[in-house]
């Protein structure tokens, strides 16, 4: 199978870490480590087409590229597809694994579909459903999406292969899901319980809910719903236990597990509790 890839395109270098390098996001990190032919692409022009056409491609397969490819490169082959994860039309876009957690979605699914000018709306060739479980974070998620994704790619590409790229219309009404923003990764007290624990499983392990302590952004990873009933201001410390401590929402509380505190290393809220000596009434947010 690898022998059959002509070429591996991808989103250009990005500066990371502390010491502001330029470095390959993993696909092109893998496709380096392999031997594959790779080029980055920042927009398509004149010079992206000409190289991609001289491959002679008989199959684009798209994968969370997050950029819209011209007509004149997807027309190079008869059959572009790519992989969704979501049951199409619904949470077309940019972030469809974080909004399906956000909005506490059970029922998802992998969709392989074909490639057309208007955003994650070609046929559907082949799908395969899958449940989001109600603890289950992106990370889990994602990892269920590759599991499922790989042999059904696998099928999708047979498929086309021998010409047979017809599938079925998507039907109802689409729902986007838009990128993610700053705004999305901060956590609002004021809500209720399940929307903000939603939240931190859409966005763990990255990029990680945040709020504020002691003037500090913190960002939480693991979390519950804390079966407690809460008489406290939202974002007020309610409880703390040896390994977890509970802050209250706008409905309920949530039980806080692990967190990393602005600059460090993620931690236990066992180690934060007696890092930061934190007590009952104390405030997030």
């Amino acid at each position: 199978f690898k022998e059959d890839i002509k070429l591996v395109v991808t989103s250009p270098d990005k500066i990371r870490g502390r010491g502001k390098i330029a470095l390959p996001n993993p696909v092109k990190d893998f496709a380096q480590r392999e031997h594959l032919p790779v080029i980055t692409v920042s927009k398509f022009k004149d010079q992206e087409y000409k190289m991609i056409k001289s491959t002679m491609p008989d199959i684009f397969i798209v994968v969370s590229y997050g950029k819209i490819i011209p007509q004149d490169i997807l027309s190079l082959v008869k059959c572009p597809i790519n992989l969704h994860p979501s049951k199409l039309p619904l949470y077309r876009g940019a972030a469809p694994i974080e909004r399906q957690i956000m909005d506490g979605v059970e029922d998802s699914a992998v969709s392989i579909i074909r490639v057309i000018k208007e955003l994650d709306a070609g046929d559907i060739i082949i799908e395969e459903p899958f449940k989001i479980l109600p603890y289950e974070t992106k990370g889990d998620v994602e990892k269920k999406i590759v599991e499922i994704g790989i042999p059904l790619l696998k099928k999708a590409i047979e498929v086309s292969s021998n010409g047979e790229c017809d599938g079925m219309k998507q039907e109802g009404t689409a729902i986007y899901a838009i990128k993610i923003t700053k705004d999305d990764e901060l956590i609002v007290w004021s809500f209720d319980g399940l929307n903000i624990f939603n939240k931190i499983r859409a966005l763990s392990p990255k990029p990680g809910a945040y709020t504020y302590f002691r003037k500090k952004i913190i960002k939480i990873f693991k979390a519950e719903i804390a079966n407690f009933v809460n008489s406290r201001p939202p974002g007020a410390v309610t409880n703390v236990f040896k390994d977890c401590f509970n802050i209250a929402c706008g409905k309920g509380c949530i039980k806080i597990f692990e967190l990393q505190i602005e600059g460090g290393k993620r931690i236990s809220a066992k180690d934060f509790i007696n890092g930061f000596k934190v007590k009952e009434g104390e405030s997030f947010g």
